[in-house]
């Protein structure tokens, strides 16, 4: 189902009834996820025998203890890949901290927002659509974006060379996706003074006197920021 609703997405050439439709169109990924979703709930709760989850003994042992004198009914066990259950957090959170307790705290925190009016979304949109109403877009572009600015700090080594990152991406209102990113530096490339701050964090605009200039900044300006920890 996944994958027919990702050929159904794709953009092609000429009129789409489907990515013309506003907020319909929101309306038709929401139940397009809402059903993928709730397929893969189904197969796990009618597949726990092959996803082994009897051999979860002491979390079975845990839910036997916990409901002594009522019927627990069914348990059905969320394996950890299935996102957003409490064990993927879980498992994610301790992956993290392990990379932690290996390379030391991070030096760097990078927050990477997408902007609505960057060229490859304005220059794929209709003349009657807006950004908000094009989630799918939105986070095409965002991630080619992503990537490349990932391209540019663990293989070109703009800020020094990593031995460690971790990410992690949410959505902020109107569907604009934004990465959260710690970097853990090696040991010469660690940031200790203020000049070396002050050489890859900055924040300015342009001056008062090209008031145009300065509000086209405000507007369109690739979104990511830079912060020493």
């Amino acid at each position: 189902m996944q994958e027919f609703y990702a050929y159904r997405l794709a953009i092609r050439g000429g009129f789409s009834p489907i990515h013309s439709g506003g907020k319909l169109f929101q309306q038709y990924i929401v139940d397009a996820y809402v059903k993928v979703e709730g397929c893969r709930l189904k197969f796990i709760a009618e597949n726990q025998a092959q996803l082994r989850v009897a051999m979860y003994s002491s979390l079975m042992d845990h839910l036997a203890r916990n409901n002594e004198n009522e019927d627990p009914g069914v348990p059905v066990i969320l394996p950890s890949p299935f996102t957003g259950s409490s064990r993927n957090m879980q498992q994610c959170y301790q992956d993290a901290m392990a990379i932690v307790c290996k390379y030391g705290r991070p030096d760097l925190f990078i927050t990477y927002t997408c902007n609505p009016k960057c060229r490859e979304v304005t220059e794929n949109l209709e003349p009657h659509d807006t950004a908000q109403n094009r989630p799918d877009l939105l986070a095409r572009v965002f991630k080619q974006h992503l990537n490349e600015l990932m391209i540019d700090i663990k293989d070109r080594h703009v800020l020094g060379v990593p031995i460690a990152a971790i990410h992690v991406i949410e959505f902020q209102k109107r569907g604009l996706p934004h990465c959260h990113m710690l970097i853990m530096l090696r040991e010469e490339d660690k940031i200790r003074t203020k000049e070396q701050i002050d050489n890859i964090v900055s924040a300015e605009l342009p001056s008062e006197h090209d008031p145009e200039l300065k509000e086209l900044v405000k507007k369109t300006h690739d979104s990511w920021t830079l912060r020493y920890i």
